[in-house]
């Protein structure tokens, strides 16, 4: 059994959206929106989401501390010698998820097991995950600005980690099967458009070779001359659609070759609790 189960975390959560209600409720009463700073927002539930968890967990052990000061790991689970640092987060406008790390910590500790919660802007959806023996090569070199936080490879961190709350799906499959959507769509189209210019280029030609209309009545030097305008126009606009045709599909191909090359990419889905 894993140190920290799904129970464990149903039970956390639980406690922890019913503290944010009330934290929430107290910050609306002094006409203050709580989720105006969802960075904010997070550093305040962070020490809630330790304690909470230290104390689902001391349900089922004998001591379990929940210390965070400097230099010391955010929860210890002293019966089985386990440490766990606790990371809160939220989902950007963007939809982006950042797992990020103090670097130097995790150099100095050489690995380091983590459990994020990322939690919806509104704190009612959540994914859990929890991630055993990462180390520096789990994540990406230190950027300069970054004040030595680092963002997890995600398709590195991912072989290490137990999905406790959500779920996570791997974008590079959905994107290859909508951009192959994509390609059939845009053969549909090309098809269709192409066969109608032939078959108007054709009735054309007919015309044009047999200098009568389609009714049989034969065609004056005005008309001839209109219906080679037609020809050319109709030529024009097939070379058109075969251009157009080329860049999209260089286009497809362009974005394929990318999303086959590219290492696993995730995204979460949160639930509800």
């Amino acid at each position: 059994m894993p140190c920290i189960t799904q129970e464990d975390i149903q039970s956390t959560l639980v406690d922890m959206k019913e503290f944010y209600n009330e934290l929430k409720s107290m910050y609306s009463s002094h006409g203050m929106n709580l989720e105006d700073n969802l960075g904010r927002r997070n550093i305040l539930m962070s020490m809630v989401q330790e304690e909470f968890l230290a104390r689902t967990l001391n349900k089922r052990y004998d001591s379990v501390v929940a210390d965070g000061a400097p230099g010391k790991a955010d929860i210890v689970i002293e019966d089985i010698d386990k440490e766990v640092e606790c990371k809160l987060t939220t989902i950007t406008k963007s939809g982006a998820i950042s797992l990020q790390s103090d670097h130097d910590t995790l150099k100095q500790k050489g690995s380091l097991d983590y459990i994020y919660f990322i939690a919806s802007p509104d704190f009612n959806d959540f994914a859990v995950i929890y991630f055993e023996d990462l180390t520096v090569d789990d994540f990406r070199p230190v950027a300069n600005g970054s004040r030595g936080k680092v963002a997890m490879y995600k398709h590195k961190g991912m072989q290490k980690a137990n999905l406790l709350w959500g779920a996570a799906k791997i974008k590079n499959a959905g994107e290859l099967l909508k951009i192959n959507g994509l390609f059939e769509e845009e053969a549909e189209r090309f098809r269709g458009n192409m066969k109608s210019l032939t078959e108007k280029k054709c009735i054309t030609l007919r015309k044009i070779g047999s200098k009568k209309h389609e009714s049989g009545r034969l065609m004056s030097d005005r008309d001839l001359s209109t219906a080679d305008a037609e020809l050319n126009k109709i030529m024009s606009r097939q070379n058109r659609e075969k251009t157009r045709h080329s860049k999209k599909i260089i286009k497809l191909m362009d974005r394929k070759t990318y999303w086959s090359s590219q290492p696993e990419k995730y995204t979460f889905v949160l639930e509800t609790v």
